[in-house]
């Protein structure tokens, strides 16, 4: 449904980033810039097997090192779990390659470098599970007690009949797929500084997307109130879904300089990146659909394998977003889904970017397509007959309010030429769709979801917003002042956003999910309006009019329909500052979703991707892109291409390029030079389209474009692969051996061939 729009002066506009000139000019600080008086570096020994059970640990030598001044072994670290029942440093047996088993803190890296060297650990190897498939079967060695078969964690939801919904199908695909382990890639390595010197107080310094369950996780740990943790996340380079919670680096940092007294820097040298990272381990999808032969979409069934390393974090959340993903974009008559993390002597795993939904849409994307095909359907002819539209409520009772999904692949298909180029394409050129859905925010996932916002106006009319949402790049902070600016009457130049640092932080559950234009937004929103209310009386009595009669517009207030009785903003906050009361305007707002569990919006999209095949090499270049996204509505448009644009470059370079390649339990290519991803050039020319279907409960209409661009992009790329192709390519990513394999199987079975 069409919804008027507001007009407003400052949401909608193209906004620089508050942050751009001091990160491009290097002035942003870094945990990795980080250096405090009396300052160690750490060095962690790591275990050279995927299986074993230690023998014994002879840290005297590297004790007694000059310069070396802590070094905490399993005994140290008693009583700190990570997560459900991953203790902090084993205790008698290592289950993964790069398992941290002694911590030493030194006063140069070269020391604890040297030290780390010394320490002499035996080791009896034991029999080892290194492929996901061999974890499941009968015979296979149980890796933990409380998981039975391996399976340390399991989801089976039903809805409807599955099995009278497939009864009732004309057309009946099953499918499998695979995608592989891989690595998030931030632009800033794992690090983290912490002072623990001070008895009763931890402070810690660390990029995350989440101050608040890093706190509790640190807290609970070490046995503390959550206030006697500080955490200061500065700037952050990069989250992709993977620095949501605490991991071994930082409560070893803590440990240290606990023992030590002094600060401890820990920092991930360029292999050790690769173990540190909880990134995405591989899965095997099982899907089945059903449709009538008219091709309407009846039922889909999914059973999915996650590699999900020698231990569980929270990895769990991968089964509850994919099992709720299968029904987002599909009014179904039932489902079946079935979803287990299997414990193998892999690194523990966490997912990549896109959350475990874009690599499930990496298959589920492709199935449907492959449906369609079956049914005598292009995959935009299905889309849009199959596609779910606003007002619909899903099984699990997660209703759209907005929706403009139908919209998106109108006009992608229209902008992109589908009808002229689906089918008519030369020989190895190929065109393909993927749609997606993607939540703002997810509730269900904590007790609450709230974030809170606070607002200081100075004097002279500019304010000091306080939030407690990290920035990673993703410009929420821009995001947050536009808000603010718009409710005020000013401009975003004239906030300052102030965050990372948990003591003077307003609560925020953190960036993840999606949720930091939805709920922190209307937490900004909130508080705004509060200031402005505190405001509104003095600019009433100046203006001689009713409060509910003020504009706040242009750095100006003047009643409605009267602009030319202005008086500058600056004055009224000057003079409700002033005043005999001598009122201090601090605002207040916070936003906690009112619905149990599940999200209060939907972003939609559809991406339209053409590529080329070389049938000699297999390497597959993506030529062109075309996306359109259901935002609700576009907070700063220049920064809604630029999400889209980002994604685009992290779901080509996933679905082509990464693959962490394991072999024993080892990371066979542990290096930024060894490990593909594309290069700026290969980034294809993208068309954007911006949806705005006004959200009523998003921040004047706003939801998510955080991670909605990234579950259209693999899907559309490996469908274009497929159609390049005329045969489909089923693991992920499609590197150029597994397309040249496809490709030359093609030929061969080809008529005439």
């Amino acid at each position: 449904m069409a919804r008027p729009k507001e007009d407003l002066a400052v949401v909608g506009k193209n906004w620089a980033r508050l942050d751009g000139a001091d990160k491009v000019s290097g002035r942003s600080i870094f945990a990795d810039d980080v250096r405090l008086p009396g300052m160690l570096f750490g060095k962690v020994v790591r275990s050279p097997h995927a299986h074993a059970r230690i023998v014994s640990i002879d840290t005297s030598e590297a004790e007694a090192l000059p310069g070396v001044k802590a070094v905490v072994t399993p005994d140290d670290a008693k009583g700190i779990y990570i997560g459900i029942s991953q203790p902090l440093l084993p205790t008698g047996v290592v289950n993964h390659v790069g398992h941290e088993v002694v911590a030493i803190a030194a006063t140069s890296e070269r020391i604890a470098a040297k030290a780390a060297g010394l320490v002499r650990i035996e080791y009896e190897a034991l029999p080892d599970l290194t492929n996901l498939e061999d974890a499941l079967k009968a015979d296979a060695p149980q890796l933990h007690k409380k998981a039975e078969g391996n399976v340390g964690w399991e989801v089976k939801e039903d809805h409807g009949d599955p099995d009278a919904a497939f009864a009732g199908c004309d057309v009946i695909r099953e499918d499998e797929f695979v995608t592989n382990a891989s690595h998030n890639c931030y632009a800033e390595y794992h690090v983290c500084v912490s002072d623990f010197s001070q008895a009763g107080k931890l402070v810690m310094w660390t990029p995350t997307q989440t101050a608040v369950l890093f706190q509790k996780a640190l807290a609970a740990a070490f046995k503390m109130d959550d206030s006697d943790v500080r955490l200061l996340t500065l700037n952050s380079g990069g989250g992709f879904t993977g620095r949501t919670s605490a991991r071994p680096h930082h409560f070893l940092s803590a440990l240290l300089s606990r023992k030590a007294g002094r600060p401890v820097r820990l920092r991930a040298a360029g292999d050790e990146e690769f173990i540190m990272c909880r990134a995405g381990g591989k899965v095997i999808y099982k899907l089945r659909s059903g449709a009538t032969k008219n091709g309407r979409l009846k039922v889909v069934e999914a059973d999915l394998l996650f590699d999900t390393g020698a231990y569980i974090e929270s990895q769990m959340i991968v089964t509850l977003l994919t099992s709720k993903y299968m029904h987002a974009l599909y009014p179904l008559e039932a489902s079946r889904y079935r979803g287990r993390l299997v414990h193998t002597n892999h690194l523990p795993y966490y997912f990549h970017h896109g959350g475990g939904l874009a690599q499930f849409q990496f298959a589920l994307g492709q199935h449907m397509d492959g449906l369609a095909h079956d049914l005598g359907m292009d995959s935009v002819e299905f889309s849009l007959l199959n596609g779910v539209e606003e007002g619909y409520s899903t099984p699990d009772g997660t209703h759209y309010a907005s929706c403009g999904l139908k919209e998106c692949i109108e006009k992608t298909a229209e902008l992109a030429g589908w009808k002229d180029k689906y089918g008519k394409l030369p020989k190895y050129k190929g065109i393909g769709i993927g749609i997606g859905a993607m939540a703002s925010g997810a509730k269900g996932l904590f007790k609450h979801d709230t974030s809170a916002a606070m607002i200081k106006l100075g004097t002279d009319g500019k304010a000091s917003l306080f939030i407690g949402l990290p920035d990673m790049g993703q410009s929420s902070h821009t995001t947050m002042a536009i808000i603010a600016a718009e409710v005020l009457g000013i401009t975003p130049e004239d906030i300052r956003v102030i965050a990372g640092d948990t003591d003077t932080d307003p609560f925020d559950v953190g960036a993840f999910t999606q949720r930091g234009t939805f709920n922190t937004g209307n937490a900004t929103k909130n508080a705004a309006l509060d200031a402005r209310n505190q405001l509104a009386g003095r600019a009433a009595r100046l203006l001689e009019c009713e409060e509910d009669e003020l504009v706040w517009r242009d750095r100006t207030v003047y009643p409605k329909d009267q602009p030319d009785k202005a008086i500058p903003f600056r004055k009224v906050v000057d003079q409700t500052l002033n005043s005999m009361e001598g009122r201090f305007v601090m605002g207040r707002g916070y936003y906690n979703s009112p619905i149990e569990k599940g999200s209060m919006a939907y972003s939609f999209g559809a991406q339209i991707a053409e590529v080329t095949v070389d049938p000699g090499t297999g390497v597959v270049t993506v030529d062109k892109m075309t996306a359109a996204h259901d935002v609700g509505r576009a907070i700063n448009p220049r920064i809604v291409e630029g999400q889209i644009d980002g994604q685009i470059f992290s779901g080509m370079s996933q679905v082509l390029y990464e693959e962490t390649i394991m072999e024993d339990g080892q990371v066979m290519n542990p290096s930024r030079l060894d490990y593909k991803m594309p290069r700026a050039y290969e980034m294809p020319e993208v068309d954007h389209i911006i949806v705005e279907t006004i959200d009523p409960h998003g921040p004047f209409g706003a939801k998510e474009v955080g991670e909605g661009p990234i579950v259209c992009t693999m899907q559309a790329i490996a469908n274009a692969v497929a159609n390049a192709l005329g045969a489909r390519v089923h693991e992920m990513p499609l590197a150029p051996w597994r397309v040249l394999r496809v490709a030359n199987n093609a030929r061969k079975s080809a008529p005439g061939s």
